[in-house]
């Protein structure tokens, strides 16, 4: 195996299992339809909310999809292999992270102009808001898929999943809205997207190497 060979058969995987990444998408859409129409469907509630509603939202879907990162390949004995493999158990998983992140953001940043109309987001809003996803997401399947891979061997950890995370998801959620809304107002928001990169980047060089050693854990 290499880690060419490995990155399409992942992209394989994700196809056959389409269904994981619906949902999750599907679980996104719904929430956000639900606050105008169970809320307030006014322009003065969800212009300045929008940005959170998307956020949690997103939160939500992106702990749907690392859930079912490794339950598979723990069920079939496939991570096990890549333990094995003779290849960087750190670099397969964060090709595995990268793979489910275009997967799911990518259907998102297409969906995002019709959300941002239902919304009222502006223009300028809405592109503020779309970069916020396109840096501040990897963190949370980088910081998630930790909690996946300590939680492989545990049959119903999805609750146990939301509880390590979610604490460490806040900054992403508050730097994200706060550069939204400082772009509503007209004021500079470059440094909110400079702590959103840094956070990914740094996740992204922490992530693969604990996640390895939890997913080696979970497998002896």
């Amino acid at each position: 195996m290499t880690y060419f060979s490995f990155v399409r058969a992942e992209f394989l995987v994700l196809w056959r299992r389409k269904q994981d990444v619906l949902n999750a998408l599907l679980f996104f859409v719904i929430v956000v339809v639900l606050f105008p129409i169970g809320i307030d469907s006014s322009s003065e509630f969800l212009t300045p909310a929008a940005s959170g509603i998307i956020w949690c939202a997103t939160v939500l879907a992106v702990l749907m999809a690392v859930d079912s990162l490794f339950k598979e390949d723990y069920r079939d004995g496939s991570l096990e292999q890549l333990v094995v493999c003779g290849l960087s158990l750190p670099l397969l998983i964060l090709l595995k992270v990268i793979a489910q992140w275009l997967a799911v953001i990518l259907p998102l940043l297409v969906i995002m102009p019709l959300l941002g109309e239902m919304l009222y987001l502006s223009s300028a809003s809405l592109w503020v808001l779309m970069v916020t996803l396109l840096v501040g997401s990897p963190s949370l399947f980088f910081m998630g898929v930790i909690g996946a891979a300590l939680t492989v061997s545990i049959k119903q950890g999805a609750i146990l999943v939301m509880l390590l995370i979610l604490p460490f998801y806040l900054p992403v959620i508050i730097f994200s809205t706060l550069a939204v809304k400082a772009a509503q107002a007209g004021l500079p928001y470059s440094g909110f997207l400079a702590m959103l990169l840094a956070m990914s980047l740094l996740s992204l060089v922490l992530s693969p190497f604990m996640s390895a050693i939890a997913v080696k854990a979970s497998v002896n």
